[in-house]
C-alpha cells in the first residue's frame, strides 16, 4: 500500500535524489543547443514508491483534463509509451489504472518486425506517454507512426517538460500536450531547497533566456510562413492543432 500524497514538488525531489539530475554541459540530442543541466526521469525505476506516485500523478492530471467543461483531453483505449523512458513510465501507469499498453518499435530489433507491439483495435485511441520533452520530435514522430496504423492519437502527457517549445509544435500536429512537471518549477524547487547552488541555478536562468527567445523566433517564422502560403490566412489558421508542421529536432535530456 503506497501511503505518498501525490506531490509533483516530492516527485522532484525523488527524481534529483535518485541522482536524475546533474550539472555539466549536454548537448541536446538532434541540435547543436548546450544545456547545463541533464535531467533523467529514468532514475524512479529505482524506487517503487516514487514510480507509483509518478503514475498516479499523470492518471490524476489526464483525468482532470478530462473532466473540464471544456474538455482538454479525451478519453482513451490504449496507452503508447515512447521507448525507452516513457515505456517505462507507461507500463507503470498501465498497471496503476488497468489500461493495455502498446508501444511502437520504429525499427525492426532482433526477430521483431517494425510496427506495433501488444494488441489493439483498428481505430484504437492512444494516449502517449513519455518520461521527458524538450521540442517534442520523438513525441510526434511516434503519433505519425500510430496514426499509420489506424490508431488516434489526440493527447500526450509528459513527466518532465523542459518547456522548449514542444508543446505548441504537437498543436501542429493536432496533438494535445499535458505535462506534470515543469523544469522551471524544478530548477527554482532545488535552488530553494538548497539542492543546487545559486551558480548552477543562475546557469539555468542564462541557458533558459538564450533558448527560449530563439524558440519565440522561431514560433513566430512558422507562423508566418503557413499564413503567407497560397489560401490561407490568419483568419484560417487560428486551429493550429488542424495543421501539419512539426518540430524537426530530436528530444533530450
Amino acid at each position: 500500500m503506497n501511503n505518498q500524497p501525490l506531490d509533483t514538488l516530492w516527485l522532484a525531489r525523488a527524481i534529483y535524489d535518485l541522482g536524475g539530475v546533474t550539472f555539466g554541459d549536454y548537448t541536446l540530442g538532434g541540435s547543436t543547443v548546450n544545456s547545463p543541466v541533464y535531467i533523467n526521469p529514468r532514475a524512479l525505476i529505482s524506487n517503487p514508491e516514487a514510480l507509483r506516485v509518478a503514475a498516479r500523478l499523470l492518471g490524476e492530471e489526464v483525468a482532470l483534463a478530462q473532466s473540464l467543461r471544456r474538455a482538454h483531453a479525451q478519453q482513451y483505449d490504449v496507452v503508447a509509451g515512447v521507448p525507452t523512458g516513457g515505456l517505462l513510465l507507461a507500463t507503470a501507469f498501465a498497471l496503476e489504472t488497468n489500461t493495455p499498453l502498446i508501444y511502437a518499435r520504429l525499427r525492426p530489433e532482433g526477430t521483431g518486425q517494425r510496427g506495433i507491439e501488444g494488441r489493439y483495435m483498428q481505430g484504437a485511441r492512444a494516449l502517449l506517454i513519455d518520461d521527458l520533452v524538450t521540442g517534442g520530435a520523438s513525441l510526434s514522430e511516434i503519433a505519425r507512426f500510430l496514426t499509420e496504423h489506424d490508431i488516434k492519437v489526440h493527447d500526450a502527457v509528459a513527466l518532465v517538460d523542459r518547456q522548449m517549445g514542444a508543446r505548441t509544435r504537437l498543436k501542429r500536429v493536432g496533438v494535445n500536450l499535458i505535462s506534470i512537471l515543469k523544469l522551471d518549477v524544478m530548477m527554482n524547487h532545488y535552488y530553494e531547497s538548497g539542492r543546487i547552488t545559486e551558480e548552477q541555478h543562475n546557469s539555468y536562468l542564462n541557458y533558459v533566456r538564450a533558448n527560449r527567445a530563439a524558440e519565440a523566433d522561431e514560433a513566430d517564422a512558422a507562423q508566418l510562413g503557413e499564413q503567407s502560403q497560397p489560401g490561407k490566412s490568419a483568419k484560417s489558421n487560428g486551429g493550429a492543432s488542424n495543421g501539419h508542421a512539426a518540430g524537426h529536432e530530436g528530444d533530450a535530456q
